[in-house]
């Protein structure tokens, strides 16, 4: 335990100060015991204030709120998320201090950097523990808790790092996500390393616009002072900030495909449906194949690569090691159905990741090409429009289906999703997922032709929400309970 005034000792001058030993941090009342620090933050929904007092009645010996209340067991703080990181941060050793830290934000791509990053590291003998979308690993290979937020709030944060630096691993590699970023989730984290993977519309239900969705996720690089920052500048944003942090002389490296970079990358696709690529660096020229079709987790992989360099990693053991990495479950993952046909599950939710994947497996596979989808219900309804307009324009046949509708009703979202399409024939609406995904491999396997179905949306989710309800739901158990029945035939 760590004793109250040294874990806030700013606050020790306080005539009100009790000092106790701290046994834990939340800013959930209904968690709180004996001897426990209680956050009353307010959110969106709901005010910590309201659960004060449940709070005291359960043990807490020390409340802290924004807000300057008339109550000898509160203490009024500035700030109180981005404190609370602090907090956290120094209550539980301060662990980022003690690993080499990796932090990456991007509307898409996170995950197969954050993931990629950490399986290299391991491959090469220096364990890296991660956060992903998808789980949470202590040593960058076995994942020991799944994720329920992109980026978790700093107590959890702060905890997972101390959990990671006791297994052994020097490294670690987080997402951090607009929603975490603007939440001050990563206060009281130690950046040394920053890298942007992309940048599009999203998440406008959260932010005001798309201008303060950009900012948020450029606030990584603004307020958390990373040593080093690495920057995919084959978009604006990218360019935006690399131009910013280089006029600022900081320690900041470019990633691209299309302009001269710092780590740039050209690639060609191979007949086994990889990526035959070429880095031009800095550190030398190397050739090395992808086990991906998907040149958009090439550019994930290469911020990965950089990461490492930059961080003492041989790079000719990097390089032989990333033509078997395995990457993250349903990023652009081929499952070959017949001789003719394959399907692509894929997480594709935004409309940059929808054409992308769309654009991809149009110039990799001949065909007719087959769009899956939905759109997630309570989230940003402008990306809806454009996501159908998009599938239009890159797709033959449109299977509209249910994503996450959450509390929203379905028929509300496929109405927003078809107004963006232009030829409504095009579009087959089968509300069922299962449905919609058996109807368009079988309507595939009886076309006389080839076929390839993506299914887009949800890639490693194994649920659905569904009128507030968690469902068990797996798209890649769908498909292969297809394959076996159609084997069985």
């Amino acid at each position: 335990m760590v004793q109250s005034r040294t874990l806030l000792r700013e606050l020790s001058d306080n005539k009100n100060f009790i000092d106790f030993n701290v046994s834990a941090l939340s800013f959930d009342s209904r968690e709180i015991d004996y001897g426990n620090i209680f956050f009353a933050l307010k959110g969106n929904k709901q005010d910590g204030r309201d659960f004060i007092s449940e709070a005291k009645s359960r043990g807490a010996k020390l409340i802290l709120c924004e807000e300057n209340i008339q109550d000898t067991s509160v203490i009024q703080v500035d700030n109180l998320r981005d404190y609370m990181g602090k907090v956290a941060s120094r209550f539980y050793g301060d662990p980022s201090r003690k690993l080499k830290t990796f932090c990456v934000t991007g509307t898409n791509g996170k995950t197969s950097c954050v993931e990629s990053l950490a399986k290299l590291a391991y491959n090469l003998g220096s364990n890296c523990g991660y956060l992903s979308t998808i789980g949470v690993s202590l040593d960058g290979i076995n994942v020991i808790r799944d994720s329920e937020l992109t980026t978790p709030d700093s107590i959890y944060l702060q905890k997972t790092l101390a959990e990671i630096l006791d297994n052994g691993s020097k490294f670690v590699a987080l997402e951090a996500s607009s929603h975490g970023l603007a939440q001050k989730r990563l206060s009281g984290t130690v950046v040394n390393t920053a890298i942007l993977t992309s940048f599009s519309h999203d998440h406008l239900d959260y932010h005001l616009n798309i201008e303060d969705y950009k900012n948020s996720k450029l606030s990584l690089f603004r307020d958390l002072n990373p040593e080093t920052s690495i920057i995919q500048i084959d978009n604006d944003c990218g360019s935006q900030i690399y131009s910013e942090l280089s006029k600022a002389d900081k320690s900041v490296y470019s990633v691209s495909s299309k302009n001269k970079a710092d780590f740039r990358y050209s690639y060609t696709r191979n007949n086994e449906n990889k990526l035959d690529t070429e880095l031009i660096s800095i550190f030398g020229n190397y050739f090395f194949t992808l086990n991906t079709l998907s040149s958009v987790l090439a550019s994930n992989i290469i911020c990965s690569l950089a990461a490492l360099i930059l961080n003492g990693l041989d790079i000719k053991n990097l390089i032989d090691n990333v033509k078997n990495l395995k990457l993250p479950n349903g990023r652009m993952e081929l499952i070959k159905l017949n001789k003719n046909n394959y399907c692509c599950i894929d997480y594709a939710h935004t409309p940059e990741a929808l054409e992308w994947a769309l654009k991809e497996l149009r110039e990799s596979f001949e065909g007719k090409l087959w769009c899956v989808f939905g759109c997630g219900g309570d989230r940003d309804k402008l990306k809806r429009p454009l996501m159908g307009a998009i599938a239009e324009e890159y797709s033959d046949v449109i299977v509209l289906t249910n994503d996450n509708p959450r509390s929203e009703q379905e028929n509300l979202i496929f109405k927003e999703i078809l107004s963006g399409v232009k030829d409504p024939a095009k579009v087959v609406t089968l509300a069922n997922r299962e449905e919609a995904i058996l109807y368009s491999l079988h309507s595939a396997d009886n076309e006389n032709s080839r076929n390839i179905v993506l299914v887009a949306g949800k890639g490693h989710e194994a649920y659905q929400e569904i009128k507030n309800r968690k469902l068990v739901f797996d798209d890649k158990e769908v498909i292969y309970k297809y394959l076996m029945d159609s084997n069985a035939e």
